[in-house]
Formats: structure tokens, C-alpha cells, sequence
């Protein structure tokens, strides 16, 4: 069993997972761009009420090589590449590093590192108010290495109550993410909109039904019967659960941040010119986030 942790992205994501490892008996250590080792301590806010986590911290040029038996990368995409990079010395041979991020690329780009790869997805939402970290919504985690069974060391994580379970088909979940994401976050980062928005609206809730019509044809050349079938249907269905919440994208394009859209919308464009699939409303969305980040 891997006892200690470490996670490299220390936003409300990394935060969530070091609460949920510290519940499993596990030690989490957040890996900080700066600093010195110290004591984090983690307010949690759920469901009206307050606690209080406590786990290690360290700067990442203190990390001695080696040093890391597991390490969860809760970074953006966009910065994953990077991030794992600056720790690789530190990464014990056949230690797991497992990617849990929107959009996909990332695995393919990190293929050949010789790292231990796997890659998750999950719905659980967090967001930081200050120093609190609120979780705004429980959600289900998945992890997972195509083709393979769940390693010793996951068993502290099925056995636990976090819902978080492993699948040997990684590749559909993430694609099924993937396929949600393409049909909600551009739309609503490029209208400023909350979910709800583009089921409330009916223009939006038009253009969402024609971006899932080129994610379902995309779906389809993949091999991938069930998005071909059911974009649409996911995409609503979390529309509809997360009506009131603004999108990771939204709250980047909000605050002025890179957002993920290359490895959103811009794998799933590159996937339909891999296939031959025209996809002219994912291009166009793509070409206007591409160009309203140029622009700042």
C-alpha cells in the first residue's frame, strides 16, 4: 500500500483530494511552487458545516529524488505537462501518477516518460471562497489504466466511502467527459453564462444540440457507440444538476486565467480531422476562445 501522497496542483481540487486521502488513513502532501515545508490546514465547508484537515506541505525544490511513491496531478491541462516535468526526478520508478484533469492529450503527450501513467475523471465540485474550501457538490471518481485491474495499492481507495472506483476502460470515461465539456464549458465561457444558461436560452440551447450532433459523428467514427448516442443526453443531464454553477471555463475567462480549450475543444477538433469528421461549430468556438485570449 502507498501510505503518503503527494499532489501536485494545490487549487480546490488538490485541497478536496488531500481531505479525501487524509479520511482514508493516507498521508497527502501538498507540493507547493515555493516555500518551505510546513503544516497546511484545510477548511472544509460542506453542506452548512466547517472542518478543520491538517497534511504537509513542501516546495518543490525540496523534494530529493526519488522521494515520491504516488503522486496525483489535480493541475489545469494546460499546466499538467509542465508541472509533472519539475517534479520528475522526484517520481520513484513505477510509482503511479495518476492525471486527473478536464480534457484529454495530456496521457499522449507524457506517453513516452517512461512514468507510470494513469488517468481519472470526476464530478465532484470544489471552489475556493478565501482561505475556505468549499465543496459545492458531491460527485463520483473514476481512475483507471486501459486494459488493466485495479493495483493492490487502490483498495484503501474502492474499499472506502469517497465513490471513487477503478476501470480497466479509461478511455470511454474520459471521452464521456470529454464530450460533456466540449458541449457546456466553451459555450458558456464565450456567452459568460451559468449552466443553466443554455438550456434556459433557447439560441444556446440550439447551438448546444448542433455542437452534439458533430460530438456524436465524431463519437461514432471513434468506435464509441455509446457518445454517438448519447452527447446529447449527458450533456443536458449536467446542465440541468449544475444549473445554478458557472464552469471551470467561465471562471477562467472571469479571471483573466489560460483556460483549458486546447485540450477541450481543441482534442476533440483534432480527433475529427484525424478521422475526417467535419466539426465547423467546434472549429468556430474554438477559433473565437483562441482569439478572445489573444485579445487580453
Amino acid at each position: 500500500m502507498i501510505q503518503r501522497w503527494h499532489i501536485l496542483g494545490a487549487g480546490a481540487m488538490g485541497r478536496l483530494f488531500a481531505c479525501k486521502l487524509l479520511r482514508l488513513g493516507l498521508e497527502p502532501v501538498l507540493l507547493m511552487r515555493a516555500g518551505s515545508s510546513r503544516r497546511e490546514t484545510l477548511a472544509l465547508r460542506f453542506d452548512g458545516r466547517e472542518e478543520a484537515y491538517h497534511c504537509d506541505a513542501i516546495g518543490l525544490p525540496e523534494l530529493q529524488a526519488s522521494s515520491i511513491e504516488g503522486l496525483l496531478v489535480t493541475t489545469k491541462a494546460n499546466h499538467a505537462l509542465a508541472a509533472v516535468q519539475s517534479c520528475r526526478a522526484a517520481i520513484t520508478p513505477g510509482a503511479p501518477v495518476i492525471l486527473l484533469h478536464n480534457g484529454m492529450g495530456v496521457l499522449e503527450a507524457l506517453a513516452g516518460s517512461g512514468l507510470h501513467l494513469l488517468a481519472g475523471t470526476t464530478t465532484e465540485g470544489a471552489y475556493l471562497d478565501a482561505t475556505t474550501l468549499v465543496h459545492a457538490g458531491l460527485g463520483e471518481t473514476v481512475i483507471g489504466r486501459e486494459g488493466d485491474s485495479a493495483p493492490q495499492w487502490f483498495k484503501p481507495f474502492s474499499e472506502s466511502a469517497e465513490r471513487i472506483s477503478w476501470t480497466s476502460e479509461i478511455d470511454n470515461a474520459l471521452w464521456k467527459k470529454l464530450l460533456i465539456n466540449c458541449a457546456i464549458n466553451p459555450l458558456t465561457a464565450l456567452h459568460r453564462c451559468r449552466n443553466g444558461t443554455l438550456v434556459d436560452n433557447p439560441v444556446l440551447r440550439a447551438e448546444m444540440e448542433l455542437l452534439c450532433e458533430e460530438l456524436a459523428a465524431v463519437s461514432a467514427a471513434r468506435g464509441n457507440a455509446r457518445g454517438a448516442s448519447c452527447a446529447l443526453d449527458w450533456a443536458l443531464s449536467v446542465v440541468q444538476r449544475t444549473a445554478a454553477n458557472q464552469s471551470s471555463m467561465l471562471q477562467d475567462v472571469l479571471q483573466g486565467r489560460e483556460t483549458e480549450i486546447r485540450y477541450i475543444t481543441g482534442y476533440l477538433v483534432a480527433e475529427a480531422k484525424r478521422l475526417g469528421v467535419p466539426c465547423p461549430r467546434n472549429e468556430a468556438l474554438l477559433r473565437q476562445l483562441d482569439s478572445a485570449a489573444a485579445s487580453h
